[in-house]
């Protein structure tokens, strides 16, 4: 079985599973997945067992919630396994579904059908919020402000805040997200590197609400590894995100997390005792240490949310975004062939093919530069020389691929456009009025 996974920061990766041996616990099934650190091979029925009794016993343990409580469940891209297996693990439990359509190209609509999909089949009620609907602007927008560069530190800002919100909304008493063992560990270690012990504290397994009538928020998937909820997803069938989120950088969590990737070839159960660290040590250490004054924590004055300041930061940074809209003028990220029949009248464009070889046709834009997306990093130092003085257009057959290096390229401050919908898109007339636009005529 092969496997094809759309990742943050790393971009689409692909696994294979094939047997490897007898199943270590039903001794009679061919095992597909070995998992390390238990020094154990499972088949496909075993492997499901252990995903879903993991679950169970660490909502029993950290006593998440009990049966008479509503969950709402987060349902982005790493929730799908924790939706399915909260309802194989207590299935006569009030649980609800949450998805916000973040309004990032190329993604997020892509996303939703595969949430909608899943809990039409688990039949969940889903509530679904579509940001550019609700509230008039999109996470793609931000890349006009000076976060341009903290795209998932926004993204996250404002998702919390929504899902607060959305709990309430349906009487939650706890909301369920689906952080799992790498992405707790990762951060750990990287807010540890910077001495940010309070923020440490807010990563345990359960969080208290900040206000009465506020969900706690639980981490029922803290202790499973980001590899086996993948393959949860994959032997299931579960809809599965295909494509990466454009807005994926390697920032430095996924730079400790590829670090701790690579201690655990020789140190198979390291994530596991760096978490036991932090939660039964640092975390209780500091504590005890910790200066018991409540913090003054009150309602936002724009949206209500629970905040320690007047405004939350996801208003603050809502509000920044707007003051952005009213000084600019070009907002675009992308182009149609119109405008790019208009651009390429002018000498500082710079036209670039993303396309690899086995996805080139006879369709191609003449002048273009062929530079593979897998290539890319190689040809940046002479990009960077026409960073301040030349429009870059990028394209590819469907635009998927082209947009997300064009939100890279916007990220490091070029003035970069995507072909919308890729070349692929365009009818023949409108091909052939971009050839005879070429700026070299």
């Amino acid at each position: 079985m092969e496997i094809f996974y759309g990742k943050c920061g790393i971009g689409r990766i692909k696994l294979k599973l094939e047997p490897i041996g007898k199943c270590s616990r039903c001794r009679k099934n061919s095992a597909i997945i070995e998992i390390r650190y238990a020094k154990q091979k499972l088949c496909q029925s075993c492997f499901n067992n252990f995903f879903i009794n993991r679950i169970r016993r660490v909502v029993e343990e950290f006593k998440m919630f009990n049966k008479n409580e509503r969950v709402a469940v987060s349902g982005g891209k790493d929730s799908v396994a924790l939706l399915h297996a909260l309802k194989m693990a207590f299935k006569d439990q009030d649980i609800f579904a949450f998805y916000i359509n973040l309004g990032i190209n190329y993604y997020s609509d892509h996303l939703e059908k595969k949430v909608i999909k899943l809990c039409e089949d688990l039949k969940i009620p889903l509530e679904i919020y579509n940001l550019k609907e609700k509230e008039g602007y999109t996470i793609d927008e931000f890349l006009i402000t000076k976060y341009k560069d903290k795209m998932c530190s926004v993204c996250g800002t404002i998702k919390r805040n929504i899902f607060t919100l959305l709990s309430v909304k349906v009487n939650a008493n706890v909301l369920a997200t689906g952080h799992n063992l790498d992405d707790t560990v990762s951060t750990m270690m990287s807010l540890f590197l910077i001495g940010d012990f309070e923020a440490i504290r807010k990563l345990k397994p359960v969080l208290k609400p900040l206000l009465n009538g506020y969900p706690r928020k639980i981490k029922p998937l803290i202790t499973t590894p980001e590899i086996e909820d993948l393959y949860y997803v994959s032997l299931n069938e579960l809809p599965l995100q295909e494509c990466s989120c454009p807005h994926g950088e390697i920032t430095t969590i996924k730079q400790i997390k590829n670090w701790i990737d690579e201690l655990e070839k020789t140190q198979p159960d390291i994530k596991f005792r760096l978490l036991s660290i932090f939660r039964k040590k640092i975390i209780p250490l500091y504590e005890k240490n910790l200066n018991e004054e409540l913090e003054d924590i009150k309602a936002c004055s724009i949206c209500s949310m629970p905040s320690n300041s007047e405004i939350c930061s996801k208003c603050k940074r809502v509000l920044e975004l707007k003051e952005y809209k009213q000084k600019l003028e070009d907002l675009k990220i992308e182009i149609d062939y119109k405008e790019l029949q208009k651009m390429l009248k002018e000498n500082n464009v710079i036209v670039i093919d993303v396309r690899s070889s086995d996805e080139m046709n006879e369709l191609k834009i003449e002048n273009s530069i062929n530079i593979p997306s897998e290539e890319i990093e190689k040809h940046l130092k002479n990009l960077l020389k026409f960073k301040k003085t030349h429009k870059i257009v990028l394209y590819c057959n469907s635009g998927r691929k082209s947009y997300a290096l064009t939100i890279r390229l916007r990220n490091m401050g070029f003035k970069a456009y995507n072909l919308k919908d890729g070349i692929l898109a365009l009818n023949f007339s409108d091909y052939e009025n971009l050839l005879s636009s070429s700026w070299s005529d």
